[in-house]
């Protein structure tokens, strides 16, 4: 079993005392690296659809050398991940995340949670001369291909990415007055809660996740399928977003 996760736009860098892992595949991320090398702040701007102060950023990303990197699990600022409470993490709960946990990335292919990383801005729907799906094809082919099955709580952009007979997709929905509804925000606060849950109670087994319960959301068996499990809330409750 594999979690995967998507990384997040917002990234920090930390200084924290916490062992780093290499990157598993630095020869692929070098190359990418020097492709955004060539993009001028103009060519950031126009082709990712950011502000021009985000391209300046960005921009300064790819030229500056002297950035330490950060533990890929600290670095990334997502509403997913905001809802790890990693102060409160041990040692057994880091062991299961380096066991179990993958955050795939546009730009570094996998990360593990400790993986050593600094800032970048690249998605795998950008309009570049590279396909990025098929960049990363055969890398997170071979990583996933002994895994029986994969858990995803990342988006469809990331899940993309992998090639594998048997993932399994936590679908976080609300029921309003008869009709279904996936509200984006909630989905990313749901899937870190998730994510959370199986981390603090080192969850492994697929009857164990569709036990989980929290913030109104239970497993709907009737309305879930071999690859797509279905966590089912009232959504004419009002619920606190981030």
């Amino acid at each position: 079993m594999k979690i995967i996760i998507a990384p997040a736009k917002i990234m920090k860098n930390k200084q924290l005392n916490i062992k780093q892992t290499d990157l598993l595949f630095p020869n692929k991320t070098a190359y990418l690296h020097q492709y955004l090398q060539n993009f001028s702040v103009e060519n950031l701007h126009d082709t990712m659809k950011i502000s021009f102060k985000m391209a300046q950023t960005v921009y300064d990303y790819y030229h500056n050398d002297d950035i330490k990197t950060t533990p890929a699990l600290f670095c990334y600022q997502g509403t997913v991940l905001k809802q790890l409470n990693l102060k409160t993490y041990d040692e057994s709960d880091f062991d299961y995340l380096d066991k179990y946990l993958t955050i795939l990335s546009a730009y570094y292919g996998i990360l593990k949670y400790n993986t050593g990383i600094t800032p970048y801005r690249l998605d795998m729907t950008m309009k570049l001369n590279i396909d990025l799906y098929q960049y990363w094809q055969q890398e997170v082919d071979d990583y996933f291909k002994n895994e029986d099955y994969l858990i995803s709580l990342a988006s469809n952009e990331f899940v993309k990415m992998v090639n594998h007979p048997n993932i399994i997709n936590l679908d976080f929905v609300e029921d309003r007055g008869g009709k279904l509804t996936r509200n984006s925000m909630y989905v990313k606060q749901a899937r870190g809660k998730m994510l959370e849950i199986m981390v603090k109670n080192k969850i492994t087994s697929l009857k164990a996740i569709q036990e989980v319960t929290f913030d109104d959301y239970v497993y709907q068996l009737s309305l879930s399928t071999e690859n797509n499990f279905v966590y089912l809330r009232n959504g004419k409750k009002t619920y606190k977003k981030l």
